[in-house]
């Protein structure tokens, strides 16, 4: 929703009631399909759900700084 809010700050004349429930559905984390994944804060848990299931790992891996550099 802080996306929506800042795109209403953008636009000079506001919006109508269908470009925001259009803005609205699109905005909801639900209807993406990255958000389906079962995600895990646990290497450990990962890996035995990886083992179980019979599916491959993928991990992100931030090393802290914000601008991207080591």
């Amino acid at each position: 929703m802080k996306a929506l809010a800042a795109l209403l700050l953008v636009l000079p004349d506001g919006l109508t009631n269908a470009e925001f429930e259009k803005l609205r559905k699109d905005l909801q984390l639900k209807s993406k399909p990255w958000a389906t994944i079962p995600w895990q804060a646990s290497v450990t848990e990962a890996r035995e759900l990886a083992a179980r299931t019979k599916k491959p790992i993928f991990m992100m891996v931030d090393t802290g700084n914000p601008i991207g550099f080591a």
